[in-house]
């Protein structure tokens, strides 16, 4: 009778061990995309940041989707670049009141690394009206002079895809806010250091 009892108990024992063995294997067979969703959502916010370079060989600048450092390509690339100006709140009207103008849009197939998305070349200046907003190409060739006012900002919203080894559907999702101060203080430094340089813009904002 004991025997039969021992040998009940270590066939149990067994089965218990072999029950859990298989849990844990179908636990780390689930978790293991789910960790490797979860870091790259969380890689991705670093993907893709937005720079301003200012190249003297053009005198402008460029606002870019930077990767040239990155190791991801980016694909399904979207874009685009507004001004846009507020009309505060005021009588009759308890809300700001915003008015586009859509300066750049585009889709794209590809970012790979080494490279950079270009989103908008400008330069600024500033004559008696105040502070202009120069939109050129690439070379420099003026495309439009804007005036930008002290309540105007440039907004450039963009989204790419994470290409990744498991084929996840990571998305990223940017907003860049460029207030007329900003454009200022570029302005100021190039004044005073008509070198090639980076500048990261102080409102960006993660969507998703």
């Amino acid at each position: 009778m004991a025997s039969f009892l021992e040998g009940t108990v270590l066939i149990a024992d067994t089965i218990a061990k072999e029950a859990l063995a298989q849990l844990l294997a179908l636990v780390a067979f689930f978790a293991f995309p789910a960790i490797q969703y979860i870091l790259l959502k969380v890689y991705s916010k670093r993907e893709g940041r937005p720079e301003i370079w200012y190249l003297p060989a053009y005198k402008h600048f460029r606002l870019v989707v930077r990767n040239i450092t990155g190791k991801k390509t980016l694909s399904d690339i979207k874009y685009r670049v507004i001004i846009r100006s507020v009309v505060p709140p005021h009588d009759g009207c308890s809300v700001e009141t915003w008015l586009d103008q859509v300066i750049t849009e585009r889709n794209d197939f590809f970012l790979f690394p080494e490279s950079d998305q270009l989103m908008l070349c400008f330069r600024v200046e500033y004559d008696n009206s105040g502070l202009i907003l120069v939109h050129t190409d690439k070379l420099n060739k003026t495309v439009a002079r804007l005036p930008f006012s002290q309540t105007s900002l440039i907004v450039a919203d963009y989204s790419a895809n994470l290409e990744n080894l498991l084929n996840f559907d990571v998305r990223l999702a940017k907003r860049v806010k460029i207030p007329a101060s900003e454009l200022t203080h570029l302005f100021n430094e190039i004044r005073k250091n008509d070198q090639e340089q980076n500048f990261v813009p102080k409102c960006i904002c993660d969507v998703g």
